[in-house]
This record gives C-alpha cells, sequence and structure tokens, in this order.
C-alpha cells in the first residue's frame, strides 16, 4: 500500500506535475483524437499543453506524492462566467493537432456555466498508483475547500468509467456533447 502526502504544488512541482497528468492522460478518448494516437510524441504534446495551462492560469494546484515523487495532481480555478472561448473562427478541417485541439477547447469554454464556481480539472493520477485512494483523497480535498466558500463545482469529462468516481463526491451530469464523435459529460455540483 503506497502512502501518500497531500500538498500544494511548488514551483519546482510544475514540470513533474505537467509530466505526471500527461501519463495520467495519455489514453483519454478526446488527447488520443486530437494528437491522433498514444505514444510518447503525443504525450510529450499532452505535457507541453499542461505546461501551458499551469503558466497562465494556474489556479490552485494540489499535489500527492508518495515520498518525494509525485502521483496525482488536481487543479481547481475559481472561474466568474464563462472561460475565454478563444478563437471565434477555428478552422473546421480538423486536419492539425492544434486545430483539433481548438476545436475542443472551444466546445469546452463554450459549455462552462455563466455564474461564479470552481472549475476541477486536471486531475489525474498515475497508472501505477491507482486504486490506491490518491484520487479520492484529492477529491475529498477539492470538495472541502469549495464546500467552505459554499461554491459551485464543475467539471468536463470524456472518460464514462469517470462519471461514477464524480458523482461519489456530488458531482451529476448537466449535459452533453459530441466531440470528434467522443461524447464528453458537463458535470456540476452543489456545496454541501
Amino acid at each position: 500500500m503506497s502512502n501518500f502526502g497531500i500538498s500544494f504544488m511548488e514551483h519546482d512541482d510544475i514540470q513533474e506535475s505537467a509530466k505526471v497528468l500527461s501519463i495520467a492522460m495519455l489514453n483519454n478518448p478526446l488527447h488520443i483524437a486530437v494528437y491522433e494516437g498514444n505514444g510518447d510524441k503525443q504525450r510529450r504534446e499532452i505535457e507541453r499543453g499542461f505546461l501551458e495551462l499551469f503558466k497562465k492560469r494556474p489556479g490552485i494546484i494540489f499535489v500527492a506524492k508518495d515520498g518525494e515523487k509525485i502521483v496525482g495532481v488536481m487543479r481547481m480555478n475559481s472561474c466568474v462566467g464563462k472561460r475565454d472561448k478563444g478563437e471565434k473562427d477555428v478552422p473546421k478541417d480538423g486536419k492539425d493537432a492544434n486545430i483539433r485541439r481548438s476545436l475542443w477547447l472551444k466546445e469546452w469554454a463554450e459549455r462552462d456555466p455563466e455564474e461564479q464556481h470552481w472549475h476541477l480539472g486536471p486531475i489525474g493520477v498515475l497508472p501505477s498508483h491507482r486504486r490506491l485512494g490518491i484520487g479520492s483523497s484529492l477529491m475529498k480535498r477539492f470538495c472541502e475547500e469549495v464546500d467552505n466558500c459554499s461554491a459551485k463545482a464543475y467539471l468536463e469529462t470524456d472518460m464514462i468509467e469517470n462519471v461514477r468516481f464524480y458523482q461519489k463526491s456530488g458531482f451529476e451530469v448537466i449535459s452533453t456533447s459530441d466531440i470528434f464523435q467522443i461524447e464528453n459529460r458537463y458535470m456540476g455540483r452543489v456545496p454541501k
């Protein structure tokens, strides 16, 4: 059994945290569709995306460590209204990974709630450390934080198996959409 602790991400943890998330999410359907595969080249592209997110919109990021090794990461960000939708006229051909990524993120941004909320995401645990309670502990920490603020919460997922995991923490599916023929679920949670 793993012995892990949860703490705020430190500046020195940014690179490793992005890598952990890229490994944890390498087999997510949208990542496979956007980056056309799940090899190391695609993992590095996903890692670059998380590094960009951490630099442009860091939010509050927690890491789960097994000793000194980061094994899980969870980001939460306070949002007021819809997120910036980015480019308004994204080309529809989708032949380039950057275009496909823009189409995906634009679709998600258009569904962001209008009211103030805490946005959960990304959250991921290394495959080698799943089913040890790390993801549940990160979710518990997230719920404690948003409940202390009496705030609503919101997330997106392209993984049907994650819906039940989020439902255990009080999230409910509020809508769905197809992106690249992959069903995405948009989930909300009211404070406890």
